[in-house]
């Protein structure tokens, strides 16, 4: 569980990175709404991939 939750953080501060670099006018806010969806949809089509390949 911790190792998830340390993946999931890494994933999460990658794309909070990567807006604050690409788009730094967006609001701190927003930048992290985003990146937590963006995390989101990834794991989701992680989990969704595993469970095809199953």
């Amino acid at each position: 569980m911790l190792q998830n939750k340390q993946i999931i953080m890494r994933t999460f501060n990658g794309y909070l990175d990567f807006l604050t670099e690409t788009q730094p006018n967006l609001p701190p806010d927003i930048a992290c709404q985003v990146a937590a969806t963006l995390t989101q949809a990834e794991f989701n089509l992680q989990l969704a991939e595993n469970s095809r390949n199953s």
